[in-house]
């Protein structure tokens, strides 16, 4: 199974910081900005530093939890 193959990529020029969210699709906004928030929860709530980037392995995604239309 191929793994960390997309970037998600988003750049928080306010605060000139960038974080690379790796994942096996495209993720949606919500759900790079969960894997954003998770991280910096690991990290004590500390953000990168001014100028840096964070890279981040998103985990896969449970296909048998998404809904479906019927």
């Amino acid at each position: 199974m191929k793994s960390g193959n997309v970037e998600n990529i988003i750049v928080d020029e306010v605060h000139q910081r960038t974080y690379v969210v790796m994942a096996e699709r495209v993720l949606t906004d919500g759900e790079t900005y969960k894997a954003i928030r998770i991280e910096l929860l690991k990290r004590g709530g500390k953000p990168p530093g001014k100028g840096e980037t964070l890279i981040i392995n998103a985990p896969p995604v449970d296909k048998s939890a998404e809904v479906t239309k019927a």
